[in-house]
């Protein structure tokens, strides 16, 4: 008999899904190894798989739908069976309360058919929705992207090179004059812009923010590092120092791996670093969790692996929630400096420049060094200008001499 399979518990409180992609279509015969879609979160693109083998009967959300956990998104039975009547499964989730919406069987996406090591196009779901709009199979192009992934400057790309269409006949009588915001396009946000505004607009109206910074020389920093890489023969991320940076500082002074709760401050005794990563479809935040309990070689390989799942929108929700401390790399997006807005839940957030060669007076002669701007946002809530210049100082004698950091 065929059965309805329900969107599962996604984990970390997640209350729903949008559907980025169907990886299957009505009618064709699946098994347990195959995947039935891919489901896009405030937190994380995840790849749900088929439940049980059988024929596709019928496909209840269309691609961009937002469906709630426990709704049916999938009817799975024999071929030739009609999905009216299909019983819900053993333990299956609670229906939602929520009306139930209007059944769809949504067309194939243009990529449905593209065929990879895993039996699809690489593309995050962002570059997925810019093909479809223009009607542009993924299939015919080139990615170069990392593992052939296709990325939104191959779909630009293609946009820029593509031949307009012929103009249409002249209408018979002149045509109305264009209104005022006709020649803008309405995109609308994905689940992790709406996430993303959400949260960054509760915390900058309910966080005082205050914001200070401060020059490092990053001589040392830079030695070491180019040394460290030599001798365990693999990248070392800059975040991998700066964490190991920050740890004697944060337990020096706990108020910055803290929560402001209500009438008082809870203050953390695990280390959980969030590490900013900038993707195409938005910031995100991993966290390493228990960053002190890592020794450096254990750190920089748990940023190695989390990292560029992270960018590819392939961490767990568990692997995104939980931090109690962010470090902003910006200096890795260019030449650039600035603040950020403290995460929800927190109350301080690092910000680290590139190292940039500046003059600067040293024992009484003018020397050219690299130097970092390193700006650290702050709740005024639960922390002070003089506590926050204390906290900036000891990170400050870390990074200039890192090897105390790193013993």
């Amino acid at each position: 008999m065929a059965k309805e399979f329900k969107l599962p518990d996604l984990g970390s409180g997640l209350q729903e899904g949008q559907i980025v992609n169907w990886l299957v279509e009505v009618g064709q015969t699946v098994t347990t190894s195959d995947d039935l879609c891919e489901i896009e979160t405030e937190k994380a693109v995840i790849e749900i798989p088929v439940p049980y083998a059988g024929t596709i009967l019928e496909l209840k959300a269309a691609v961009g739908d937002a469906v709630p956990v426990g709704s049916v998104i999938a009817v799975i039975g024999a071929d030739g069976e009609s999905a009216d009547g299909a019983e819900a499964p053993a333990g299956a989730a609670a229906e939602s309360k929520e009306p139930a919406a209007e059944k769809t069987t949504p067309a194939p996406a243009a990529e449905s058919t593209a065929k990879t090591g895993t039996g699809r196009v690489k593309a995050m779901p962002s570059v997925r929705r810019i093909a479809r709009e223009h009607n542009i199979e993924l299939t015919s192009v080139p990615g170069t992207g990392k593992f052939g992934q296709v990325t939104r400057k191959d779909i630009l790309a293609i946009l820029d090179n593509k031949p307009e269409a012929a103009p249409a006949p002249a209408p018979a009588a002149p045509a109305a004059a264009p209104q005022p915001g006709t020649s803008s396009q309405f995109e609308p946000f994905s689940m992790i812009r709406k996430t993303i505004s959400a949260r960054l607009s509760r915390s900058w109206q309910e966080i005082p923010h205050v914001f200070t910074r401060i020059e490092i020389d990053a001589t040392r920093l830079l030695v070491v590092r180019k040394a460290l890489i030599e001798e365990l023969d693999t990248k070392i991320p800059i975040e991998a120092i700066l964490v190991k940076a920050c740890l004697p500082a944060l337990k020096e002074f706990p108020a910055f791996n803290a929560t402001v709760v209500e009438g008082g401050i809870e203050l953390h005794k695990h280390y959980n670093i969030g590490l900013a990563a900038d993707t195409e479809t938005g910031l995100v935040v991993p966290v390493l969790k228990d960053a002190d309990r890592l020794s450096l070689r254990e750190m920089v390989a748990a940023m190695l692996d989390l990292m560029p799942r992270a960018v590819q929108r392939k961490a767990t929700p568990e692997e995104l929630s939980g931090g109690t401390f962010t470090v902003n790399n910006i200096g890795a997006l260019g030449n650039i400096s600035g603040t950020s807005i403290i995460p929800h839940g927190t109350t301080a957030i690092l910000s680290v420049s590139r190292a940039v060669e500046k003059p600067v007076a040293v024992n009484g002669a003018v020397e050219i060094r690299p130097i970092l701007e390193v700006t650290l946002s702050f709740d005024h809530r639960a922390i002070d200008g003089g506590l926050a210049q204390r906290f900036l100082n000891r990170i400050q004698e870390n990074l200039e001499e890192p090897v105390k950091a790193l013993l």
